[in-house]
């Protein structure tokens, strides 16, 4: 099975690439537990993908390359290896090298590496998985939201699976010194911007890319579920601020809607990328491509 597939941006090429995919222990139900039984019922069939076997939430992790004429961006950069933070949880270790291989690209060959959010499955590939993690893209800066690193040093002070994400993921980055710390929107590139979208994490943010009238938008954790683009204040059990990450949602629907064809790329659901389009009641709905 391939772990790349590919979308045109007018002059910028964009790589999905598949980290992996497994059943985990959480079940959809307890993953999203705001989300009303009947509507999640019903998300077995419009998004089966998600659905593994005994109820359990399969997971799609994905990290996402930008080839643009500036560069060689990484958006987010999956679970890691065998000893990263996000393998206490996730079944198996990231492929997030062999889909960067397929992808006709190397480590050494990416110069910016954006950290959409510091959960684990996002940041822990960020890094080698040695005894002493060092970064894992030897010419790249990481770009990181100040709230985010300053959400993570609060949250390791009460939860030592954060503080494992804090020593062995983030730290090393910040130690060596290849971290651009950002505060709200900023424009990477020609066309390559990123916008602060708080609420799943205090600093996530989301990649719109723009390139001859076409657009994408990589929206990260923004959307977890697609009843979530029906009804934008459906929380996900892991939003941090779950106020703010609706308030997120609805503006970003309303750019997308706004911008008729703009194509999403969300981390975790079955398709890599799709659309947003009015489904039945006028409501937003979810369209692979």
């Amino acid at each position: 099975m391939s772990l790349v597939a590919w979308q045109d941006v007018g002059h910028i090429r964009v790589a999905a690439l598949l980290d992996g995919d497994a059943d985990i222990a959480t079940s959809v139900t307890e993953a999203f537990p705001d989300i009303p039984a009947d509507v999640l019922a019903s998300g077995e069939h419009t998004v089966p993908g998600i659905h593994g076997s005994e109820g359990a939430w399969h997971l799609y992790s994905r990290a996402w390359l930008v080839l643009h004429p500036g560069g060689v961006l990484l958006v987010d950069t999956g679970v890691g290896g065998s000893r990263a933070p996000a393998s206490g949880w996730f079944p198996h270790p990231g492929r997030l090298h062999e889909a960067l291989r397929e992808a006709g690209t190397t480590a050494d060959q990416v110069d910016t590496v954006v950290i959409t959010h510091v959960h684990d499955d996002h940041l822990s590939g960020a890094v080698t998985d040695g005894d002493e993690p060092v970064p894992a893209f030897p010419r790249a800066r990481y770009v990181i939201q100040r709230d985010d690193i300053t959400f993570q040093r609060a949250a390791a002070a009460d939860s030592e699976d954060d503080r494992e994400i804090l020593e062995r993921s983030l730290e090393p980055l910040l130690d060596a010194d290849v971290v651009d710390v950002v505060e709200g929107h900023h424009e990477l590139a020609d066309g390559v911007e990123i916008r602060h979208a708080p609420g799943h994490t205090p600093g996530p943010q989301i990649v719109r890319l723009r390139s001859r009238g076409r657009r994408l938008t990589i929206t990260s954790d923004a959307f977890l579920h697609p009843a979530q683009l029906a009804r934008p204040d459906l929380p996900a059990g892991t939003d941090a601020q779950p106020a703010q990450a609706a308030a997120t949602r609805r503006e970003l629907l309303a750019s997308l809607l706004s911008n008729p064809g703009t194509v999403i790329a969300p981390t975790h659901l079955d398709a890599a990328f799709g659309t947003v389009a009015a489904g039945r009641g006028g409501l937003a709905a979810w369209r692979p491509i």
